[in-house]
Parts: structure tokens; sequence; C-alpha cells
């Protein structure tokens, strides 16, 4: 061998002649597909205990018989496996959702595809994680930064509590005096009726002096404030006219508008009848700047006299009309007042906002301080990007509880790439998907936001700007909002529970590869349809699957309606002999005669349950306790877990019918409860194959030198890769054989199996011979008599 070396040195090389070894395998993973109320939909997700089934799939349910899908589930759990839970499709699956125009059709199967599919979504704000009904009612609860602002000033859409910022352009400094500035406005809504809104503003701002002084108004009719009416009328409780505090408009004012001055007007408002007369006397006093009344008229609206007088301005040669609208719904009463109340600091609103829930109340403030603009944002210029969002089971469908905040995330972002570090991201779209156990976040408003200082003065929702980059960007806000989820829909119109055949055959299919998900046990659970004939279909698609990926034994129960409620023995023997007879003869399946009865905690009620999960648990217990080369079977193995009674219970006489057609008999034992009392295959011929511990036995070490076999693939076949493969097999072997799995073994894997031709063929060949232990089925036990003066060894070997 070369050194490579040109000058004096030392050259190290390393030779790695441990390639491959034997690793442990997990003997105990369990698949099983079918209707469940809630979950990802066909994904094989890995359970591991009844409360992770609980949480993830949501509790057993009478309806179409479905508990016993989950029932199935839960005793494979109890034996101290672990599962793949697949939950199946169903075409009228629907997510609860809030939808932007009424109940959006969404069905969102998993996180990928929410990701691939729906994270774009503009027909719904927020929908459940998972399709179904056990969503509807929840409550997703939102506010954000700029939470003391709504969004245009009307009387749709809002409601008592609502935030109003209303952007100003022109105001009134003075008596007569007309004076611009830019700025806005915060106010709070007090009342919300049909033609008028009522609004108090919580700070004012003095153009006099430029400072913002936190006297408080409530106006009336703001939907009155419209181009062709901004005229601002004002009384005191007695409807005497005052000037306790110089009016000014609080929103977008038009050119040609006017103000009325409360010090001009000394007498109380007329009634309808006699409007005419004082009011337009009242006009004419100068106070208007010169503008003369064009004309008056009465009208009814919503039952309420109306009076609506238009001004002409004469101001600066402007000829515009302007309305003013006054509403008289009774003698005594008149709209357009202000009134002085409390001072109130802009940050008390967001004090006073609750979650929006109908049997509890919950303070904002209880959860989170306010949202307002996060360092992130601020150090790109940009402003109120944080939101905080609650998820709350306000009527406690879902968890027993009624006003239970499930899910609380505060300080959340609306710009894309907002973060609270480095490594983390606030995106409150990605993070709920990312951590949120019960919604989906949908439309995210797009577009630029105005900001408080354009003429406008609005920063619309329907035109926010959710998911930009922060960088300079001013973000809209939606103030206090809270969803209400509905809609979800289960597997019938009627939130039925039945799944059809061909979609829980189509959940099974996603196990067809075995290097995508380790699957040791399918189980087959309850039957798959109302007749035998979908039962063994279904029976025979799990075997095909099985015999497919050659890892693993699909575990079937009888048709139901064979076993259960029937009473006579026979009928129940021939039943479950009819069931088996057509279906593939295959060792890589396992029949059992068995429904359980057991208790259902959830319903409180007993249910008949198929065992075919319960002998999966089983053979998973034995790998666990023992060895996979183990029967599962009989007194010290095969106790079943849960069972009270069984619907059939065969006698001796019908466990000799039984076992020859490759059933395996679950029966009671007195002394020993309830067990398993057979350990064959669904082998139909004779073959060391057709025992449950034999094909678990070669599943176990075909895996294992398989894996070994791997770390080979792309090195020189040669003596050095055929001995460092023996090397690896024989100690493995050898344990099996001391762990009674194996009686004696031969690993051949040299130049007479891997001739010129194969290793030209760039192939390696070993032949390993392996002779399986074998379980005890049948006992002779023979008891002989003698007499008292006979001896032993005379009498041995003649019976």
């Amino acid at each position: 061998m070369s050194l490579n070396l040109v000058s004096p040195g030392v050259n190290v090389r390393e030779v790695d002649l441990t390639i491959g070894g034997i690793t442990a395998s997990n003997e105990q993973v369990g698949a099983i597909a079918g209707p469940f109320s809630k979950g990802p939909v066909n994904v094989p997700y890995l359970i591991e205990n009844e409360n992770e089934l609980l949480k993830t799939f949501g509790k057993p349910i009478s309806s179409d018989s479905q508990y016993e899908y989950w029932m199935s589930a839960s005793s494979y759990l109890s034996y101290g496996g672990i599962l793949r839970v697949i939950r199946t499709d169903g075409d009228t699956l629907n997510n609860s959702n809030a939808g932007v125009s009424g109940i959006a059709t969404v069905k969102i199967k998993s996180y990928e595809n929410y990701i691939n599919d729906y994270s774009t979504a503009t027909s719904w704000y927020y929908a459940a994680k998972n399709p179904g009904s056990w969503a509807n009612n929840l409550k997703v609860c939102v506010i954000d930064a700029s939470a003391d602002q709504r969004i245009a000033i009307g009387t749709f859409g809002l409601a008592v509590g609502y935030g109003i910022t209303a952007g100003i352009s022109t105001t009134f400094a003075s008596i007569g005096v007309t004076g611009i500035t830019t700025g806005y406005l915060r106010g709070i809504v007090t009342k919300v009726g049909d033609q008028f809104v009522d609004v108090k503003v919580t700070d004012r701002f003095d153009n006099t002096t430029g400072s913002s002084s936190l006297v408080s108004y409530s106006q009336n009719n703001l939907n009155s404030f419209s181009s062709s009416s901004n005229s601002v009328f004002i009384k005191n409780s007695s409807g005497i006219a005052t000037s306790i505090e110089t009016v000014r408009f609080y929103g977008s004012v038009s050119a040609g508008s006017t103000v009325i001055n409360p010090a001009s007007l000394t007498s109380t408002l007329p009634t309808a009848g006699v409007v005419a007369g004082n009011l337009i006397q009242t006009l004419t006093a100068g106070i208007v700047n010169n503008n003369t009344v064009a004309g008056f008229g009465t009208t009814t609206v919503n039952g309420a006299l109306q009076t609506t007088i238009l001004i002409a301005s004469g101001a600066a040669g402007v000829g515009t009309n302007v309305q003013f609208v006054v509403s008289n719904p009774a003698s005594t009463a008149y709209d357009f007042t202000t009134t002085p109340n409390t001072p109130v600091v802009v940050s008390d609103w967001y004090n006073q906002q609750t979650l929006g829930l109908t049997n509890s109340t919950v303070y904002w403030k209880s959860i989170a301080e306010k949202p307002r603009t996060s360092q992130y944002a601020s150090e790109r210029n940009a402003l109120n990007d944080e939101i905080h969002i609650a998820v709350v089971d306000d009527t406690g469908t879902v968890t027993g509880i009624a006003g239970n905040i499930l899910e609380k995330f505060t300080f959340l972002s609306k710009s894309f790439d907002g973060k609270i570090s480095p490594s983390e991201s606030v995106y409150y779209k990605d993070y709920i998907a990312n951590n949120s156990e019960y919604i989906f976040a949908g439309v995210a408003t797009t577009g630029s936001a105005t900001g408080f200082t354009s003429t406008t003065g609005y920063a619309n929702f329907s035109v926010g700007n959710w998911g930009q980059n922060a960088q300079g960007v001013i973000f809209s806000g939606v103030g206090n909002i809270t969803y209400n989820l509905s809609g979800g829909v289960d597997y019938s119109a009627s939130n039925g529970m039945s799944a059809t055949l061909s979609n829980i055959i189509s959940s099974y299919d996603i196990l067809t590869n075995p290097a995508e998900y380790q699957v040791n046990f399918l189980i087959n659970g309850p039957s798959g349809g109302t007749s035998i004939f979908e039962s063994q279909a279904k029976a025979n698609k799990l075997i095909a699957i099985a015999e497919q990926r050659k890892d693993c034994v699909a575990v079937i129960s009888p048709h139901r309606s064979g076993v259960v409620n029937i009473t006579n023995t026979e009928t129940q023997t021939n039943n479950i002999i009819n069931f088996f007879d057509p279906i593939t003869s295959s060792s890589y399946a396992v029949f059992d005669s068995g429904y359980k009865y057991m208790f259902d905690r959830f319903n409180n009620t007993f249910r008949y349950i198929p065992c075919n999960a319960d002998v999966a648990g089983l053979m998973a217990r034995t790998s666990i306790n023992q060895y996979p080369w183990f029967s599962p079977a009989g007194a010290s193995r095969g106790a079943i877990n849960g069972a009270v009674k069984l619907a059939y219970n065969p006698s001796k006489a019908q466990r000799d019918i039984l076992y020859p057609k490759r059933i395996n008999p679950i029966i009671f034992s007195p002394g020993a409860g309830i067990i398993l009392f057979g350990d064959k295959t669904a082998l139909s011929y004779v073959s060391a194959f057709d025992r449950i511990n034999v094909r678990r036995l070669f599943l176990t070490i075909e895996s294992s030198i398989e894996r070994a076999a791997r770390a080979q693939l792309f090195e020189f076949n040669d003596v050095i890769t055929r001995s460092n493969f023996i090397n690896i097999v024989e100690p493995y072997l050898r344990d099996v054989k001391s762990k009674r799995g194996i009686t004696d073994f031969l690993v051949i894997c040299d130049e007479t199996n891997n001739t010129p031709d194969i290793i030209d063929a760039n192939q390696f060949r070993a032949d390993i011979f392996v002779k399986p232990a074998r379980s005890i089925n049948f006992i002779g036990l023979t008891f002989v008599a003698t007499r008292t003066g006979v001896s032993f060894e005379e009498v041995v070997g003649s019976v």
C-alpha cells in the first residue's frame, strides 16, 4: 500500500470492519382506521395511551356503533402497545368555522392540508383544527393594537363596547370661526339603534392650544353625518341651547358645512307643529355666517316624526346644500344632543373590554396587557401589530365546563415576519397553526392602511394590511371581536358516525408502504359494514396489505351479527365458520371467535366489542414481557383485558370444529378468566408458519437481519464483507436461541453461494437456516394404576 508521502512523516489510516449491526426494533405498533368524532383525517397519528386517544380523537359515540372503533383502539392500548390511529374521511365532513359570508365549506384534513390548500383562504376568519361537529359553538375572541379604533362610523356591524377612531381634517375652534387641523379622536360606542349610534369621546384635540384634553362627550345620530348632512345642533338636558363647552364636530367635514352656535339659541326647541316659525327665525339671526334657509319638510322614519331643514350656504360664495335632521320620537326628546360626561382617559377603553362570552364575563385585562406595537415592529418603523387571541368553550359542549378558556395566545403579530426572538416567529396565522390544538386562522385582510391622518380619517377593516412584512407598515385594527364557530358536520348531514367501506379501505391503504410507517398489527376493529360480504372484503384487504408489507399481522374477528345477540351456540359456530371460510389463507393473519362485553365509562353502559384488538394487544404484551416468539395464548399470557363476559363461549366440541378452520377460540376458563385459547395463523395448510409464535419469530429475525444487510449495500462482495456479515448475524441468532426462540441455526455466506456469477451481477447472498421452537398445543396425560407388588420398571412401556 502506497503511503502517499513525499517527505518524511507518518500517515494514519482507519479501516472500519464494524459496518452494520443488529438494532432493537419496536414490536408493538398497532394500526386501526375508522370514523372518529375529531382528529386529523387520513393521518396515521401515533397514540400511546387512552388519554391521548381521548384528547386527539374524542370520546366514543353511540351513533352508528362508532364506539366499537374507539373501544377497540382503547382495548389495544391497555396491553401496553402503541397505536397508529387513522381517522377515516367522509363526504360530508366540514370544519366548524366563522365564515366571511355565513358558514363556509371547509374540510381541513390535517396540518399539511392547511399549509398547502387553506393558509391563504379568503372565505373564513377562523376554523376548527379538524372536521366534525365537535367544535360547534367554540368562540374565538380577538383584540388587537389600536383596539380603541373602530373602522368607519355607521350602525352596521357596530356594537356597544366597540372603539372608534375618527380622523379629522376640519374642526371649529371658536364661535363662528372655522379652523383647519389634522389628527384623530377616539371614542367608545355606548348605544346602537336603527338610525343612530351613541359615542363617548375619550379625548379631544384643541386646535387653539394644540393640546388634547380629556373632556368626554356623548354624540347622537352619527349616521346623519354624511357628505350631505354635516351640521351639528346641541342642547342641554332641559332642551335649552347652551355654551358649556365649545362644540367641535368629530368626523370628516366637507366644504360648506355649518355649525349652529348654541350660545345664540335661547328657547326650547319647538314641537313639530311649530318648527317652521321658530326655527327659521333662529336661523336668520346671523349665526350661520349669513346662510339662508332654503326650505324644510317633515317625514316619518321608523314611526318617528323627522324634520329636515335645507340650509343654503352663502359663505365664500358656496352654494352647497346641507341637511340638518331633527328626529322627534316624543315631544320632550330630541336627538343631536351633547352633554358633558366624566373625563375618561383613552387607556380605560381596554380595561373595560370583555371576551364577548354568553355564559361568563372575562375581561381582556385579566388575560394580558393591552396589545400595542411590538419591539420588532417598532424597530422597523411599523405600528399596531400586536394581537391577542383566545379560544373559549363558552357553552361547555366541548369540555363540559361553560366559559372554559381552552387556549390563549398573547402578543402575536399581524406582520408576516414578526418575531419575539431571533428564532421564534409570532405571525399570528403561522403561530396558531403550529401551536393551537383547536383552530386555524383564515382570511387576513390585505391592502395598504391609510393611517389616521388621511382626508378620509379612517383605517378600514375591509382594506387592512395584515400578513405583510413589518417595515414601514401601520397595521389596521379590528378592535374587540368574538367569532362563533359553527357549521361543523360529521359523517352525514345529521351528524351520523358511519363511514363507508371504501373510505375505511382508503385509510388502511396509507399503510401499504412499510418504509413510511412501522406497523406490527393491522387491527380490523368492528365489521366492515352492514353485510357479511363487506366485512369479508375489509378482512381480505387487511390481509393483502400485510402480505404486501411482510412485516406485520392482520387481526380479524367475525361479523358482528353472526355472534352478538344470538342465543344458540350452534348457530354462532356455523356463522363464524361461514364468515372465515372464504377469507384469504395467510400466515400474516390471525382469526378469533370472540366479542367481549365491557363497560363504556364515557356513556355509562356496557358494550359488545370485537376481540381482534385484544388479540393484537396480547401479542404486543408478549413482546414487552417476554419475546415475540412466545405464544400469546393460554392462562399465563392470554388473559383478555376488561372483559365481563363473551357473546360466544365455545364448548370443547365447538372448539374442535373451529380450530382446524384456522379460528382461535376465546373462552371463559374457570380460575383463569377469559383467555385466548389458540395460537394458529390463518394459513389453511400444515406448515411451521401456521403458528403465531413461528410467524412472529420470523417477522422479528427477518426485520433485524434485513437492517444489518442494508449496511452492506455498496460494499465489495469479498471475504471481508461476507465475514463481517456473518459476525453480525451469528451472535444475534445465538442470542435468540438462548432465549428459546430457535433450537438451532446455520448461516452460509461464502463463495459457495456468492459465486462469480452472483458477484458479477452485483448481488450478495446469505442463506440462513433456522429451526423454530414450537409451542405446545396438545398435551396427553396417561394415568396407570398398578398392583402393590408390581415394579414400575415392569409396566413402563406397556401402556
